[in-house]
């Protein structure tokens, strides 16, 4: 499903960490790596790359002949520029299935306000799917949020039922031999009277029911629930009570307004608030 991939590094302790999803993407298809540490004009030296960030590379060079001793194919990137314009010119260029990127999580205000223009931008631009890597900190150490156990242990899946919606289901089926427990979510955000909202219930019900049985035929443990409220924030309570290792969501959906630029406010804050990593699929385009 994701044969290359990008990995996004800056030179965090919590980013190299990401190198540690390697082996749950190895069970969904992982065969060439990209590396790619870009550089922000404005920090780079007057000769050039700082020591820091040399020093840094130097870790990554180490890893890479790691992973090439495992079979795996390895390349190198450190263009300068911004980070995320760089990542989706190479995206572009190199054929990229899927981009992964950390974010430290932890319940800040801070932290959503900054989860940073790179992780947001990277996901507003990013023309394939983007994979949000969670860590959790713990002291001065970050450890990460392991998606993978034998199989994804829980993948919540919310939809609208919009086309978006569809596209994200249509590539976990593609996944399900890997899948342990899917819970399907629908948020009804909308109804002005009580009627309206169990008109809305029931339809949606009556979908769930349909795309729960395609699940189900291949023996996948299986559930939908119905949720009332601001989708984001019932997306998100719902992975922490079910214990979710996995949010699959469209990065916009029935409200979306298409193109690269626009990112739903609801990916938006599940993105940011979110304490298992989130893997955001772009829009389908229609035509």
């Amino acid at each position: 499903m994701f044969k290359k991939v990008l990995i996004a590094l800056d030179f965090s302790g919590p980013a190299m960490e990401l190198f540690g999803s390697i082996p749950d993407l190895k069970k969904i298809g992982l065969e060439e790596l990209l590396l790619v540490h870009a550089v922000r004009v404005e920090l780079t030296a007057k000769d050039g790359i700082s020591p820091i960030q040399l020093k840094f590379l130097d870790q990554v060079k180490k890893k890479k002949e790691e992973l090439e001793k495992e079979g795996l194919k390895v390349e190198i990137e450190v263009p300068i520029g911004a980070p995320a314009e760089e990542i989706r010119k190479l995206v572009v260029g190199r054929a990229v299935d899927l981009v992964l990127i950390g974010s430290v999580g932890e319940s800040s205000r801070v932290r959503e306000l900054f989860l940073g223009s790179t992780v947001a931008d990277v996901v507003r631009t990013s023309p394939v799917p983007v994979l949000v890597e969670r860590y959790m900190s713990a002291g001065s150490k970050s450890r990460r949020i392991p998606i993978f156990q034998q199989k994804l242990a829980t993948v919540l899946l919310p939809t609208d039922f919009s086309t978006s919606a569809e596209n994200v289901f249509q590539q976990m089926l593609e996944i399900a031999s890997q899948l342990e427990k899917v819970i399907m979510l629908h948020v009804v955000d909308r109804g002005d009277t009580e009627e309206q909202i169990k008109s809305l219930k029931d339809e949606a019900l009556a979908r769930l029911e349909a795309w729960k049985e395609q699940f189900s035929a291949q023996e996948i443990e299986t559930e939908f629930q119905l949720a009332i409220g601001p989708p984001g924030q019932q997306i998100i309570t719902t992975a922490e009570q079910e214990g979710a290792t996995l949010i699959a969501m469209s990065r916009h959906g029935r409200g979306g307004l298409g193109g690269r630029l626009i990112i739903g406010s609801t990916a938006d804050q599940v993105i940011r608030r979110a304490k298992c990593p989130v893997l955001v699929y772009r829009g389908k385009e229609k035509g």
